[in-house]
């Protein structure tokens, strides 16, 4: 059974309530019937019933008092069951195909790696969003030359870019581990969503700083 922490109100209301309780015998002819049936409330709402009861006794009402009761105790507040935990969506379908949770298998896009790799090579470079659904992405710096981000018919994670002479790029750069060139650009050899997110922008962050040479 779930519990709530009283507060400060709950918590002076029964501190009040305990002092009073054993006074019945002096306080109680005192009072008028208003103030008893304040206090009535109060004992039962403290769990005081007892006390209640004595004060009852010991209440001196005069003739125009028509009797008290201990009032009934108030019902608990109703307690609203937890929502039920939504049924897990198996990983597979009746037919056998594999039906991961959206954003699960594949839980960022092209476009998060080229704004992961802006972000590692510093404040002079920016991240775009070229394509639908971030599936391609530029990276632009401080040079002429910018880079494309993108995937081809073999799954393969691109990067291409131009060659400019204003900028000074190396003509043959040493590219990092893992990095093979094709006619546009390069590519990491094996790439995929399972490296994760930080690996792969380290990978190619290093590879646009090869090829700038910064």
């Amino acid at each position: 059974m779930s519990t709530t922490t009283p507060t400060a109100a709950q918590r002076a209301a029964r501190d009040v309530a305990a002092a009073l309780a054993p006074s019945a015998e002096h306080l109680a002819p005192a009072v008028t019937c208003y103030e008893l049936d304040e206090l009535l409330d109060l004992f039962v709402a403290t769990g005081h019933e007892a006390a209640a009861a004595r004060w009852i006794e010991f209440h001196d009402g005069g003739k125009e008092c028509e009797g008290h009761t201990v009032p009934d105790a108030p019902a608990p507040a109703p307690v609203t069951p937890p929502a039920p935990a939504a049924a897990e969506r198996p990983l597979h379908a009746a037919s056998g195909e594999h039906t991961p949770e959206p954003g699960t298998e594949y839980p960022f896009s092209v476009s998060d790696i080229v704004r992961a790799v802006s972000a590692l090579l510093g404040d002079t470079w920016m991240a775009k969003s070229t394509g639908t659904w971030g599936t391609t992405g530029t990276l632009s710096g401080p040079f002429i030359g910018d880079f494309a981000f993108e995937t081809d018919y073999e799954s393969d994670l691109n990067m291409s870019f131009s060659r400019y002479t204003d900028d000074n790029w190396p003509q043959t750069p040493t590219l990092p581990d893992g990095f093979e060139a094709y006619d546009e650009g390069v590519y990491l050899v094996g790439a995929s969503a399972s490296d994760g997110l930080e690996h792969l922008a380290g990978k190619y962050a290093a590879a646009v700083r090869a090829i700038t040479g910064t």
